[in-house]
């Protein structure tokens, strides 16, 4: 059997719990790398003079992790922009 790379993980080489803890431990990684970027992302705009093309880089990431998490709580994309609606009023009491 020929191994083939699926979602980082090498088939016929890692069982099903290595390749789900090696999925979890690179979803930890990917969120600490986007935070990261996140507040450069804030230091480049400021240096620069914030415009909306900043705005339209991180509306475009914030649909994609909205898909995302929609996708990891098997729910749609509106149970997400609710929650994301309560966030933001609990942030402003």
């Amino acid at each position: 059997m020929g191994t083939r790379k699926t979602n980082g993980a090498l088939e016929g080489h890692v069982d099903v719990k290595d390749a789900y803890r090696m999925a979890q431990d690179d979803i930890r990684t990917l969120l600490r790398l986007i935070a990261e970027e996140t507040r450069m992302h804030a230091g480049y705009a400021k240096k620069s003079g914030l415009h909306f093309g900043h705005v339209g880089d991180l509306g475009a990431v914030r649909r994609s992790l909205v898909e995302i998490l929609a996708q990891l709580a098997q729910q749609d994309e509106q149970f997400v922009w609710k929650r994301v609606a309560e966030a933001r009023k609990g942030k402003r009491a």
